[in-house]
C-alpha cells in the first residue's frame, strides 16, 4: 500500500519533497547496507564508484579529498572527501526528490 502524501489545493505540499528525501535516502543507505553485509562480487565496484566517483572528480578541481596515509592500496577519503560525498549524493538524491514531487503535483492537479 503506498503512502498519501499532504496535498493542499491540489497539489503536493512543501512537506512531501523532505519526506520523498528521506525515502530515498533510507532506500539508498538500505541498499548499501545490504551490499556492504552480503559482499556481492559483481556489485562491489558500483558500490566503490558511488564513493569514489565523486572524490576522483572533486581530486580533478585540486580538492583535498584524499587522506595522505595509505590503505591497502587505495588512499582513504580525508574528512572533506567524506563530507564532498556526502554532500554530492545529498545534491542528487535532492534533486530526484524535487523531480518526484514536481511529478505527483502534476499528477494530483490533473486527476
Amino acid at each position: 500500500m503506498a503512502a498519501r502524501l499532504p496535498v493542499t489545493n491540489g497539489s503536493v505540499s512543501a512537506r512531501a519533497r523532505p519526506v520523498l528525501f528521506l525515502a530515498l535516502f533510507a532506500a539508498l543507505a538500505a541498499t548499501h547496507g545490504a551490499l556492504v553485509l552480503l559482499r556481492p562480487p559483481l556489485l562491489a565496484p558500483a558500490v566503490a564508484a558511488t564513493v569514489y566517483g565523486p572524490l576522483l572528480a572533486a581530486q580533478a578541481l585540486g580538492l583535498p579529498v584524499f587522506s595522505s596515509a595509505g590503505s591497502g592500496g587505495w588512499a582513504s577519503p580525508s574528512l572533506l572527501g567524506w563530507t564532498f560525498v556526502v554532500l554530492c549524493w545529498t545534491l542528487v538524491w535532492g534533486a530526484a526528490a524535487a523531480a518526484g514531487a514536481r511529478l505527483l503535483r502534476r499528477r494530483t492537479s490533473d486527476g
